[in-house]
């Protein structure tokens, strides 16, 4: 069992993490059960279609032929708490008549075709059994502690054909994973539970991050090493987090978070997937809770989103929270019905078009240097609604920023460059226009690997070369319309 791989004493400490408040004592047992059902342990899939493990294109494009999903926020904030908070009184967690098949029909009368489940939101609060730390349904009196909503998920999910995704906070305010307090004990905890979840349920179509790029940054928690994780297990599942961008910078599927204001843009042509709370008024955040009202309307779900968001390959993710009883509100079920019987997909539309090369064995950088300007800003990945950190080098061109990938690597060979970014859109001013990528071993020879020019249109631009060994990356910045603004430079392995 992959689970056993962490090493005993980081697996201690995984344990010895803080928990989850008036937590009840979990069964005698609880510590050698198997994650999830299924009769067997739990393994990695070596892939997630019968042996066949599909390039990153095509499961891109057969994402996007879902274009209706449902959200499902539940969990310990349904019953208690509010966003952000942890140690919550875990014990409150009873869902006396869950019933995930109720909302799975309510899916199928939508014409859904996915769902994506909160697996575990920023509390902490886990909804399948964890063997890492203690704030986890195995831990609460309800159903005795041997209860795993994730698996009656998956199960009433696939038995009526749709596919069952789910979200992954990174940020768990509980355990302390959080900016700042990063320790190879917590990072093992969270690496811990998504193996458990792709291991332990079958395939997962697509796992939604999030408390990661706007919480810590993808350079605290390496994108490397978490993606690399994940395609180990299940090369066929999409990865995606909210990093409040518009271009697929270190994610499969852009995500677009509505009541933060983004929405997918005129012309794109990016897999993209777009989350939308279903009551404007009442709730806890996205989960459940007192006085839910205020449900949009058929034409609003209709028209204005998946019209809307079709053309432009957006699936449309509607959340729609369970109750305290496990089950979704009557009004949610109605809508969903009618919404439904009103909804036909366009199947005219044309296939997502051409990706071009995409940056599938990203490598983290572990430093960087600049000739001017803060060179940790443009490779920290801590990107957020309002607050972006960028490198704005200074003086005259040619300014360079120097990468350090920590080792020589066998086949660097991808860069991008992620421009200026405000309250969820990029910006044409102070775009790179003219480039040169140079690479060394040493750091101290450079040779020049590429060179070219890029239109200032504010979307992420993209270098290829080599494939080359290297260790260190040099991007210098020859031209730019105005006074450069790079939020992002990213390096990878062509394979």
């Amino acid at each position: 069992m992959l689970l056993h791989a962490t090493p005993s004493f980081a697996f201690a400490a995984l344990l010895a993490l803080p928990g989850c408040a008036h937590r009840a004592q979990p069964p005698a047992e609880a510590g050698n059960s198997v994650v999830g059902q299924g009769g067997g342990p739990a393994r990695p899939l070596a892939d997630a279609s019968h042996g066949l493990v599909k390039p990153l294109e095509v499961l891109q494009r057969e994402f996007v032929e879902l274009r209706f999903g449902m959200f499902i926020h539940f969990g310990i904030l349904t019953y208690t708490g509010s966003w952000g908070r942890g140690n919550l009184d875990i014990a409150r967690f009873n869902p006396a008549g869950l019933d995930p098949s109720q909302w799975a029909d309510a899916a199928v009368a939508a014409k859904m075709k996915y769902a994506v489940l909160t697996a575990r939101h920023h509390d902490g609060f886990a909804l399948w059994p964890s063997r890492a730390g203690d704030c986890n349904v195995g831990h609460v009196p309800w159903r005795d502690g041997k209860g795993d909503v994730v698996a009656e998920y998956v199960a009433a999910f696939r038995a009526r054909g749709l596919r069952p995704g789910l979200y992954y906070s990174i940020w768990d305010i509980t355990q302390g994973v959080a900016a700042g307090e990063i320790t190879p004990a917590k990072l093992e905890y969270v690496k811990t539970q998504i193996t458990e979840l792709l291991t332990g349920y079958g395939p997962i179509p697509i796992l939604v991050m999030d408390g990661w790029s706007w919480q810590m940054g993808h350079n605290a928690v390496a994108y490397e090493g978490i993606r690399a994780l994940a395609k180990s297990l299940q090369p066929n599942c999409l990865l995606t987090d909210h990093t409040h961008l518009a271009d697929p910078w270190d994610v499969d599927v852009v995500s677009f978070e509505e009541p933060k204001g983004a929405w997918s843009p005129a012309g794109n042509t990016y897999p993209g997937q777009q989350g939308q709370k279903v009551n404007a008024s009442g709730g806890n955040d996205w989960f459940w809770g007192p006085g839910m009202g205020n449900l949009m309307t058929v034409a609003d779900v209709v028209d204005r989103h998946l019209g809307d968001l079709e053309p432009k390959w957006t699936n449309f993710l509607l959340n729609c929270p369970p109750n305290r009883d496990g089950l979704l509100d009557a009004a949610i079920v109605k809508l969903l019905r009618d919404v439904g019987a009103a909804w036909r997909p366009d199947l005219t539309r044309p296939p997502l078009p051409a990706q071009g090369p995409q940056n599938e064995h990203p490598y983290t950088p572990v430093a960087a240097t600049a000739s001017s300007g803060n060179a940790k800003h443009a490779i920290d990945g801590k990107n957020d609604q309002t607050y972006i950190t960028m490198w704005q080098p200074t003086g005259a061109l040619p300014q360079s920023i120097t990468l350090d990938l920590g080792r020589v690597r066998p086949d660097v060979g991808w860069l991008g460059c992620l421009p200026r970014y405000h309250n969820e859109q990029s910006s044409k001013e102070g775009n790179v226009t003219a480039y040169r990528v140079l690479t060394s071993t040493d750091g101290r020879e450079f040779h020049e690997a590429t060179n070219g020019s890029w239109a200032a249109d504010g979307r992420l631009k993209v270098a290829t070369f080599g494939p080359t060994p290297a260790r260190h990356v040099r991007f210098e910045i020859r031209a730019a319309n105005g006074s450069p603004a790079v939020t992002e430079i990213t390096v990878g392995g062509r394979r």
